[in-house]
């Protein structure tokens, strides 16, 4: 499990097990008991220009069109991330991490 991967995490604020985006820093390594992880919804709106969207494709393993939910960041424990079913492109991270740095207020 790496930055950038597309797992599969089961956490009660989801409710059901749900597609998420890690990222937590790869140089952390298994140090931590959590694992920092942006959830992902199908329900694109662009009324949240945090939320970056993510084409479906077999590289991502998303069947829809959908968007990461920075701005609902939550920390899992390790036990909960279950399998990787994917990763996100260059340029999916390069706006994930342009959201990040406005949802944590780093930008500017």
């Amino acid at each position: 499990m790496k930055r950038g991967d597309v797992a599969i995490v089961a956490h009660g604020e989801f409710g059901r097990p749900r597609p998420a985006v890690i990222v937590q820093a790869d140089e952390l390594g298994d140090a931590t008991t959590t694992v920092l992880v942006c959830p992902i919804t199908s329900e694109v709106t662009e009324r949240l220009p945090v939320r970056p969207v993510m084409e479906a494709s077999a590289g991502s393993g998303l069947r829809r069109r959908s968007q990461i939910m920075t701005d609902k960041m939550v920390a899992v424990p390790r036990e909960r991330v279950r399998q990787v079913i994917g990763t996100i492109d260059t340029g999916t991270r390069d706006r994930l991490d342009q959201a990040l740095l406005l949802v944590l207020g780093l930008a500017g």
